[in-house]
């Protein structure tokens, strides 16, 4: 099959897919305890996460910026998330409850309105 250094798409196939689609979420988390995020349906996922010690901490990611693509591959940039509801149907066993203290909590980082850094913490 040939190849070559492509700087633009000319007569590529190009098709959409629906933000947030679960096929492109990640997870993050410290060595040594593990976690893996697999795309049940359309859309919905389920993380699935092992938790060695009482201070251990998993992210699932959706980065705004498609990291990991090729270039003329990656998803549209998209760093407007103004009028967006969330919806999670949350179901966990052996960890602590979403109304606990220090329990589970939506961390969102971006920028404020003056384009600094900022995080935003949910429960």
């Amino acid at each position: 099959m040939g190849y070559w250094l492509a700087s633009k798409r000319t007569n590529q196939q190009a098709s959409f897919i629906q933000r947030f689609d679960p096929r492109f979420w990640a997870v993050n988390f410290p060595r040594p305890m593990m976690a893996s995020v697999v795309t049940t349906e359309a859309d919905a996922m389920r993380v699935d996460a092992v938790f060695y010690n009482s201070d251990d901490l998993a992210g699932l990611i959706w980065e705004s910026e498609d990291i990991l693509d090729h270039p003329l591959l990656a998803y549209e940039i998209m760093r407007d998330y103004g009028r967006l509801q969330w919806k999670f149907h949350w179901r966990s066993t052996g960890i602590m409850p979403l109304d606990a203290i220090d329990g589970p909590t939506l961390t969102i980082e971006g920028r404020d309105a003056a384009g600094s850094p900022k995080s935003w913490y949910v429960r």
